[in-house]
């Protein structure tokens, strides 16, 4: 009897663990890891590529004397690049990571230009007689820039059988202001390749 008994409990549990080994898988344990570890699980644009392009444009443009100088260092604005890919590419990202690594520097300066917006709203509040007139931040005050810094994302895909060919270029370029002159300009290139599998449940 407890042998039946036991037996018609596990024939009843069966449908029930059936469902709970079919139902969504979910993330649920993590670590973390190195932020610069390579991990090319996808051939879409991924950390490492941003990373790596932002790091060798940085040098490149750090080590070009002719706009480093020996003086006061040059104001840059940054523009956000324009994106030619086929891709969603987080430019504001892209941006972000070069103007930290040239504002580490010490070699060059910027000015905040997201920011304006809320600039010119202060000092409109700061004038308006809110704010004790010796302590104010005055307009027309602000430093000119000296350079505008941009750039240009491009890619090519090339499937050849199972594999695929993965090719990205980023363009910077640094014009002067005043002139308008192309005062410098370097691009980075990476050639990813890949592999169709199967990838199981």
């Amino acid at each position: 009897m407890k042998k039946y008994g036991l037996g018609f409990l596990m024939v009843a549990l069966l449908p029930g663990l059936v469902l709970i080994g079919c139902g969504p898988r979910q993330y649920s344990k993590g670590k973390y890891v190195e932020p610069d570890r390579v991990d090319l699980l996808s051939d879409k644009f991924v950390e490492s590529d941003l990373q790596q392009m932002a790091d060798e444009l940085s040098a490149a443009l750090l080590a070009d004397s002719a706009v480093i100088g020996s003086g006061q260092p040059p104001l840059l604005m940054v523009s956000l690049f324009s994106n030619a890919t086929d891709e969603h590419i987080d430019v504001l990202s892209l941006t972000n990571k070069i103007r930290a690594n040239l504002a580490k520097s010490k070699k060059l300066r910027f000015i905040n230009e997201r920011l304006r917006g809320e600039l010119a709203e202060e000092y409109m509040y700061e004038e308006n007689g809110l704010v004790d007139p010796a302590l104010a931040k005055q307009s027309g005050r602000q430093l000119g820039v000296d350079y505008l810094l941009s750039g240009h994302i491009s890619s090519i895909r090339q499937p050849v059988g199972r594999r695929e060919i993965v090719y990205y270029k980023t363009t910077m370029e640094l014009t002067n202001l005043e002139t308008g002159e192309l005062a410098w300009t370097d691009e980075v290139e990476i050639k990813k390749t890949f592999k169709k599998r199967h990838v199981g449940r």
